[in-house]
Order: C-alpha cells, then sequence, then structure tokens
C-alpha cells in the first residue's frame, strides 16, 4: 500500500449506442476519460503494475445501465474541475451521476465484484410488439401472470456450457429474487457479483426463459444491492 491513497467512486450512465461496447471496449474508455482529467492513479503491487480500479459486474450487449460503479485510487486528491474534465473527456451518453469519497466508508472500498451481489432491471415492450407469439404473450396481464408462474416455482433450469465444453442444466431459482410491473415497465432483480452459492444470472437469459428467444425488450441497469439488500 502506497503511503498516500484516496479512494473515489463513480456512479455513471451507460446508455445509447454505449450499450454496443463489450465490457473489455467500457473499461478501456473509462480508463482512458480518467486519464485525460490527469488523475494519478496509485499501482498495484508486483512486477507488472496496473492502475487500482475496479468496475461493477458486466453488462450483456445491447442492455443499457444508469448505475455503473467504478472505484478507483489516486496518490493525490480529485481536484475541483474533476467533474467538469471528465465530462469535457468522456462521450455524451456516459454521464457521472455521483462521485463518493470513500474514505469514511468501508463498505464501499470492498472489491465491486464483492460488494455487488444484486441488480434492479427494467424491460420495456417496445409499442406493438408481441413479446412471444407461442405463449400468447400480447398484453402486460399476461405478462403478470407468467412473472407470477415464474415467482411461485422451485426451479428456473437453464442449459450452460462449462469451460470444458460439457452442457449442464444450473437452477438460477435462487438468483432471482422479485419482480413486478410498474407504468408500463417490468422491473426485476437478479443475482450479480461473485457468489459460489447463488450464480449471477443475466438479465437477458432471464427474459429468454420467461418469454422464449423471440421476446424483444428495451433492457436497462437500475441500481445495485449489497448481500443484504441494501442500495449502493
Amino acid at each position: 500500500m502506497q503511503e498516500n491513497e484516496f479512494r473515489y467512486q463513480l456512479k455513471l450512465t451507460k446508455l445509447n449506442e454505449l450499450k454496443f461496447l463489450s465490457h473489455l471496449d467500457w473499461q478501456n474508455l473509462i480508463l482512458k476519460s480518467l486519464r485525460r482529467t490527469n488523475v494519478h492513479f496509485a499501482l498495484s503491487e508486483g512486477f507488472n503494475k496496473v492502475p487500482k480500479i475496479s468496475f461493477s459486474p458486466a453488462l450483456p450487449l445491447f442492455v443499457e445501465s444508469e448505475c455503473e460503479l467504478v472505484n478507483f485510487v489516486t496518490t493525490e486528491p480529485l481536484s475541483k474541475d474533476f467533474g467538469t474534465n471528465f465530462k469535457n473527456s468522456a462521450p455524451d451518453n456516459l454521464r457521472v451521476i455521483e462521485l463518493k469519497n470513500l474514505e469514511n466508508d468501508g463498505r464501499r472500498m470492498l472489491s465491486l465484484d464483492n460488494l455487488i451481489q444484486w441488480a434492479q432491471y427494467q424491460a420495456i415492450i417496445p409499442e406493438g410488439i408481441i413479446v412471444n407469439k407461442t405463449l400468447g404473450i400480447s398484453n402486460f396481464q399476461d405478462l403478470i401472470y407468467t412473472i407470477e408462474k415464474c415467482l411461485s416455482s422451485n426451479e428456473i433450469f437453464i442449459e450452460k456450457k462449462t469451460k470444458k465444453g460439457i452442457i449442464k442444466l444450473v437452477n438460477y431459482r435462487n438468483s432471482f429474487k422479485n419482480a413486478h410491473v410498474c407504468d408500463g415497465k417490468f422491473i426485476f432483480i437478479l443475482k450479480a457479483g461473485q457468489d459460489d452459492s447463488i450464480p449471477a444470472f443475466r438479465a437477458d437469459e432471464f427474459l429468454k426463459y420467461l418469454f422464449g428467444n423471440e421476446a424483444i425488450f428495451e433492457i436497462k441497469r437500475l441500481s445495485f444491492f449489497d448481500k443484504d439488500l441494501q442500495k449502493i
């Protein structure tokens, strides 16, 4: 650990054309934007030193977000002009929602992969689109019925391929916390982050499970929660 270290957290948007970026491209974009503001990163130990920075769990492609988090450590305090400089160095759809100093918040100083355990999403059905012809889901009454059926089930089995190429069935029921419909939007909470006991559940895979591969939704990540469902 370096003698003087200052810890910060950024909450960012990832909207419109940014939803086409892979997680690696997103990380590189954030790093470049921070470096353009002349941030003095604290570096890791070892031979290949890298900036001390961590990111919230990866978003699937085509999913937007209003809550992407970045924790980073510097050797000097951020300047008063940091917000303006970052805005000028980043794309329009990458907006700073909040900047926090983490010095007095031990919970938030954890690695984001360990701190973040749940994520809330919203899915909007584009107007005039039938969600799934096979299931006959063409309105929100059918949608609510499907949600209630899923909540009452003890199993959500999805085929997954292991690193060795073996196909296995994984039960994601414990990875689905709750869901409801509000103002024409489908809101739901799924497991995120690292936890060996409960697998992380991708929003797009959850929607395909409910409504089939033909389903069309506009998906956005809204917020993160810790293991006690306290908002981060």
